[in-house]
């Protein structure tokens, strides 16, 4: 044959690359690990390791599969899991990875067309299992156990909070307990001492606690929807709670309630039972506004546990109406303004949302069948109540919310009032959005929906992706939203009809709720470290604000008041009817973190800015952070006196004082000691009195329970009895690894709902 007509071959050496593909194009040497020191020092995301060599022309896009490292390789492949093919066979045999072809013709078993969706596919898990594996060669951060009756026993890790059988993120007000550990161990240490004034009286008062709850338990209910209070209280009931609490989260078309409320008190035995659970909730969330005492706790605790009954009662699918979905929002709020498992409503929530899900509420009424305007706007409301309630309670338990983009196509309600809906003519002219109406402050705050779940989802994510330039980001995204949304509640002021003190001053703490919980992550270490200082001034200025906003009177606090009271007259905080200030005092759950929450920060910062005054004098505190604490004090008094049973939180914040109290004189080192456990000792006095006063008052009168026949000796429980509790409690927590992982970039604003 001719050597002119023979085909020419690539006489190119195929030598093997054992260089990652980085290394190869810098044109350095490669040490050959995974990853690699130059991409190590580089700060590459990736090193990537070619795993085959084309033996022949590139133009027929034919790559070998033989393996060209040996026993590298096969270590490199045991290190990363199963992403690298060993051979030839096993890629044939995995279409999920790589979707391999044979090329027609072909006779050489080692030879394979990658197509490239299976080459993206198996970048993408190469990538992903080598974070996880770099993740996982980091020294994890050390979990930190702090032991206190106070502290609940919790481990605090770098981004949440372990306390018995639950998982806090960051977002739980837990997570910033942490900060107050020398005053968490000056308990513990007494909690040792056999001796301990402070733990005996402590123990009583824990006791003391658990009979007042029996008490409250209303035991077997034989029949639903018969304890209706008399007309005159039932009025203000619902009246509490149609100017409050419904202005903003809207669950009734209120002419429709007030026709069917009409009817009932016309002919009660006519009225149906899921109507009787309805008003029954909605007078048990007005309960907690109907006096500073909460007098009426209760029938408010009876009243939810009928309808946790009837809910559970079959037949399930009945329950699914719009009726019972207003039922089941109804007690989310109730069970945090009666102290009903105020804390657990987020799994109560959880099966609201998919309730919802499975009637429709997610899909607008446009795409359903066709349905009359009242019936399509209430389902817009109920569905834009349900996503609040769920961004709110994940926020209070510290859980990671469970919306995403893909959820609701369902439109934003429409700008009307209820009376508007009752008529399907010439609406739109109406809705204008120039005027104040049933719905605007709902509108209002939903237009920072977005936002605030973005903040949300960075915060209580697993692992933790945000760095500290997402926070910054996610601020400034924010106070944009903010600022507008202030100047359209400012706007209302001019028109003819406004909204009231209740609805503007809640709003606004949501938002500066959710501005102070994006910053909070950082306070700890803005406390040493100046970089992260404008963090620690957010946090501090917005819950100063937001304690401001819940009680007016605080800025105008006396400044003889002192902090640790010396008489024996208890000081209570009076509302002078306010609303929200009631509900601060006398609600559970998340109304009570509105106002502990921030005035645990405003005393940290007070605590902190004294500890590091420099001066050759006694520290000089700021004037409104002393404010806060001063009322703080009877704040806490006053929730006990309204039926709190945990005094927890006016045991710790009365210890604060006595330390502030005593930094102000002028005391140093262990003479610090003395006034901090004396006031703490006073203080557990007057709890153990309030909770005696709660177990023997009149609304148990009917049961039969007094002073001379309750066992006062059978609360005196030892100091052993107190030190088993204790342990058992601290080895129900389980140990758990640190969960933060590597930071990446994330656009949060992107992720969340399109509003």
């Amino acid at each position: 044959m001719d050597e002119t007509l023979r085909p020419k071959i690539d006489q190119r050496r195929r030598r093997p690359a054992f260089a990652c593909v980085s290394c190869r194009k810098s044109k350095i040497r490669c040490d050959r690990k995974q990853p690699c020191g130059a991409c190590v020092r580089s700060r590459h995301k990736t090193c990537v390791f070619e795993t085959s060599r084309c033996p022949t022309s590139r133009r027929s896009g034919i790559a070998s599969t033989a393996d060209p490292y040996g026993t590298a390789e096969t270590e490199r492949r045991s290190d990363l899991g199963p992403v690298t093919p060993a051979s030839s066979t096993a890629v044939a045999n995995d279409h999920s990875r790589v979707s391999p072809l044979r090329e027609p013709g072909s006779t050489n078993s080692d030879v394979t067309i990658l197509d490239a969706d299976g080459v993206l596919k198996r970048l993408f898990h190469l990538e992903r299992r080598l974070n996880e594996s770099t993740a996982a060669r980091e020294p994890p951060e050390r979990s930190e156990v702090i032991e206190s009756y106070l502290a609940a026993d919790i481990h605090a890790m770098s981004r949440g909070v372990v306390s018995k059988t639950r998982y806090f993120g960051q977002s739980h007000w837990m997570n910033g307990i942490i900060h107050f550990k020398p005053m968490l161990e000056l308990f513990q240490h007494q909690s040792k001492d056999a001796k301990s004034e402070a733990m005996a009286v402590l123990t009583r008062c824990k006791a003391l606690a658990r009979s007042i709850k029996a008490q409250r338990n209303p035991g077997i209910i034989g029949k639903l929807g018969t304890n209706i209070p008399p007309r005159d209280v039932a009025d203000k009931l619902v009246d509490g709670y149609l100017r409050t609490t419904e202005t903003v989260f809207r669950v009734l078309h209120v002419p429709s309630f007030k026709r069917d409320y009409e009817q009932y008190w016309a002919a009660p035995d006519t009225a149906g039972l899921p109507f009787m659970i309805q008003l029954q909730l909605v007078m048990a969330i007005g309960c907690t506004i109907y006096d500073d005492y909460f007098s009426m706790r209760k029938s408010a605790v009876q009243w939810v546990t009928e309808a946790q009954y009837w809910l559970l009662a079959p037949p399930a699918k009945g329950k699914l109406t719009i009726i019972g979905l207003q039922i089941m929002i109804l007690l989310t709020i109730a069970r945090e303004t009666a102290s009903v498992g105020g804390d657990l409503v987020w799994i109560h929530v959880g099966s609201l949302l998919r309730s919802a899900f499975y009637m429709g509420l997610h899909r607008d009424p446009s795409q359903l069948p066709r349905m009359s305007r009242l019936d399509a706007e209430i389902r817009r409301r109920l569905w834009n109540t349900i996503l609040e309630l769920e961004l709110k309670t994940s926020v209070d338990s510290g859980g990671f919310p469970t919306i995403s983009t893909e959820t609701s196509d369902t439109r934003a309600p429409a700008d009307l009032d209820d009376t508007d809906l009752m008529k399907d003519d010439e609406l739109k002219n109406k809705e204008s959005g120039k005027r104040f109406t049933d719905m605007s402050i709902a509108l209002a705050l939903r237009e920072s929906f977005r936002e605030r779940l973005a903040i949300y989802q960075m915060l209580n994510a697993t692992p933790f992706r945000g760095t500290y330039d997402d926070t910054i980001q996610l601020h400034r995204r924010f106070m944009t939203t903010f600022k507008a949304l202030m100047n359209k509640l400012k706007g209302y002021a001019s028109l003819g009809r406004q909204p009231i003190s209740f609805q503007c001053r809640f709003v606004e703490v949501m938002a500066r709720r959710c501005l102070m919980s994006l910053h909070l992550p950082y306070l700890g270490p803005g406390l040493k470290d100046p970089a992260f200082s404008f963090s620690r001034k957010e946090v501090t200025e917005s819950a100063i604000k937001i304690y401001c906003l819940l009680f007016p009177s605080v800025s105008s606090l006396s400044s003889s008041f002192p902090l640790v009271a010396g008489g024996d007259d208890l000081e209570v905080l009076s509302t002078e009817g306010d609303d929200l200030s009631r509900f601060a005092i006398c609600a559970s759950g998340f109304w009570r973190l509105l106002a502990s929450q921030p005035s645990m920060i405003a005393m940290l910062e007070l605590q902190t800015t004294m500890q590091e005054d420099d001066s050759l004098g006694p520290p000089t505190p700021r004037p409104d952070l002393l404010n806060i604490l001063r009322h703080s004090l009877p704040y806490y008094a006053s929730r006990i006196k309204a039926g709190e049973t945990n005094v927890k939180g006016y045991l710790f914040t009365t210890a604060l004082a006595g330390h502030v109290q005593a930094l102000m004189d002028g005391l140093t080192g262990p003479k610090i000691m003395e006034p901090v456990l004396s006031a703490a000792i006073k203080t557990e006095r007057i709890c153990f009195d309030l909770l005696k006063q709660q177990l023997v008052s009149t609304e148990y009168a009917d049961a039969g329970t007094s002073d001379a026949q309750f066992d006062w000796d059978s609360l005196m429980t030892t100091n052993e009895e107190w030190e088993n509790s204790m342990m058992g409690s601290f080895f129900e927590v389980s140990s758990v690894n640190n969960f933060l992982g590597p930071n990446g970039g994330f656009d949060f604003i992107s992720s969340s709902m399109p509003f």
